[in-house]
C-alpha cells in the first residue's frame, strides 16, 4: 500500500467520495463536505473503484485527483448535481 493524495479543488457546493477497496469498505467517504483533501491507502496492483456526488450551482467547475493524476472533472449541470464512478 502506498499512501496518496485525493483531493477535490471546487469552490463551492457539498460533496461526497468514496474508495471503495473490493467487499472491504469500512463505509466511511474519503472526502466528505467540508474536507477537500485526505491520505488515502492505495495498492498500486489492486484496483479499487472510485464513486463520487457533487450538489452544487449549475456550471460550478470541479476536478478530482490523485496525486497529480486527474481522476474526473467537470462542470456540475443544470439539474445541480454531477456524479460519477471510475477506478483507482
Amino acid at each position: 500500500m502506498v499512501a496518496r493524495t485525493l483531493k477535490l479543488d471546487i469552490s463551492d457546493g457539498t460533496w461526497m467520495v468514496n474508495v471503495i477497496d473490493d467487499h472491504n469498505d469500512d463505509g466511511k467517504y474519503e472526502l466528505l463536505h467540508p474536507h477537500k483533501e485526505a491520505q488515502i491507502q492505495v495498492d498500486e496492483n489492486h484496483l479499487q473503484a472510485l464513486e463520487y456526488n457533487i450538489v452544487a450551482s449549475a456550471g460550478t467547475r470541479y476536478k478530482l485527483t490523485l496525486d497529480d493524476a486527474i481522476l474526473a472533472e467537470g462542470e456540475v449541470g443544470d439539474s445541480g448535481v454531477a456524479n460519477g464512478r471510475g477506478v483507482v
